[in-house]
């Protein structure tokens, strides 16, 4: 993979590449090391298994949070894909416009596309059916590695605690600093018979990946809370939980919005593109001439009629990178993604953007090399910056947290024996 790949994949917010860095290469690692430097100050016993216990919890949690969407996705679709019907077809066509839908794309791509517009015809006849699968794929996506992360997870963990810390007691013949709770308890069903209608639904079934992870970990962090072994631990639990949540998907966003504006303030560079945008010489050569192709207005019809006559022009090969649009064989748009043209739209007025200042520069090539190593110190800075607020910030505002709760060091459930 490039330098300009790399930058480019770290620098998109709204994918799960920050989060695996952050997470897997920074923050785990920090966490368990300082957790065992705040326990050691008063037990190193108990911080042995402090540390014991953050090692699986970080690294199983993010074997599941990183891991457990795609492979649910996989196993969903193939479920989907046994009915008959093509997991493929975005749900969001259900809801027909002028435009764009079900029965528009199946009419307007029949000839083109024949198979495609049969898929298309089996689930516009099969609608409840195809509703209640990407219902139950949802479901699959998230309740499965809620019950894992939240629950499961911490009960094993807290078991292992439990029977080693009597290992060490029958050893020793010192007395276990906590007494273990029944965590079934916490395991329980609930019942919901309203009825939903599919209004709405649309947006919950066709979630990203990055914002079925924040489903994700609000769930964690009720799992987590409900299975924490006294009301100490809970508080601190759902103390770190709300700084973890608001640090991995808030505060990149920000500090990258920051950063664009300090960058345009100070230097004059615009570094709202990504790198590949701004590393692409077609694109750049396409505002030097002033030949750059665009939808001519911003309603829907102007852009999907744009993108249908213009497959091949810069400016829809740059959403196509950016996954915003979809292709079959012969350039052909995908008729059963659904297109976004808000979305679109915010791209073309970023390029609208850029392309006036390059000119105003007098100098495109170089400004636009100015822009491209602005952008990639940016997004190396924002991954330092918020994986060194998780990493470090936050432990130690959660270890301050703790010492004003508890008035100690060692971990809440570990080290008290308090009940709910």
């Amino acid at each position: 993979m490039s330098f300009i790949n790399i930058i480019s994949a770290l620098g998109n917010n709204n994918s799960i590449y920050p989060l695996i860095v952050r997470d897997c290469g920074i923050e785990n690692l920090a966490k368990c090391v300082l957790t065992y430097k705040q326990n050691a100050k008063e037990s190193k016993q108990i911080a042995y298994q402090a540390t014991r216990e953050r090692i699986i919890d970080e690294y199983g949690t993010s074997a599941v949070w990183l891991g457990g969407i795609p492979l649910m996705k996989f196993v969903s679709d193939k479920l989907i894909d046994l009915s008959g019907l093509n997991s493929k077809v975005d749900i969001k066509l259900f809801n027909e416009t002028k435009n764009q839908g079900l029965i528009f794309n199946m009419k307007k791509f029949a000839n083109s596309f024949p198979d495609v517009a049969f898929e298309l015809q089996k689930v516009a006849d099969n609608k409840n059916l195809y509703k209640n699968l990407q219902m139950g794929k949802f479901f699959l996506t998230t309740a499965v590695p809620i019950f894992v992360m939240g629950f499961l997870l911490p009960k094993f963990n807290f078991n292992l605690t439990k029977k080693k810390m009597e290992k060490l007691k029958r050893k020793n013949n010192i007395q276990t600093p906590f007494k273990m709770k029944n965590m079934d308890e916490y395991i329980k069903s609930s019942k919901n018979n309203s009825q939903i209608s599919f209004r709405g639904i649309d947006k919950i079934l066709n979630m990203s990946d990055i914002n079925q992870m924040m489903i994700l970990d609000g769930g964690l962090t009720i799992g987590r809370v409900k299975t924490s072994r006294n009301k100490k631990e809970k508080r601190e639990m759902a103390f770190k939980m709300a700084g973890m949540c608001y640090l991995n998907y808030i505060a990149p966003k920000q500090i990258e919005k920051g950063l664009n504006a300090l960058t345009k303030k100070i230097f004059g560079l615009n570094t709202s593109l990504d790198v590949k945008t701004l590393n692409d010489k077609n694109f750049l050569n396409e505002i030097k001439t002033g030949s750059m192709k665009l939808p001519e207005g911003l309603d829907e019809k102007s852009v999907l009629d744009f993108i249908d006559n213009n497959p091949l022009s810069t400016f829809v090969q740059q959403i196509k990178k950016m996954k915003l649009v979809s292709f079959l064989e012969n350039n052909i748009r995908d008729p059963r993604k659904f297109v976004d043209v808000e979305k679109v739209n915010s791209i073309r007025k970023a390029i609208d953007n850029f392309s006036q200042d390059a000119v105003k520069s007098g100098n495109i090539e170089q400004y636009a090399k100015k822009a491209l190593r602005a952008k990639s110190f940016n997004t190396i800075l924002n991954v330092l910056v918020s994986s060194f607020l998780l990493a470090v910030m936050l432990p130690k505002m959660q270890f301050l947290f703790r010492k004003l709760t508890t008035g100690s060091n060692l971990e809440p459930g570990i080290a008290s024996g308090e009940e709910k």
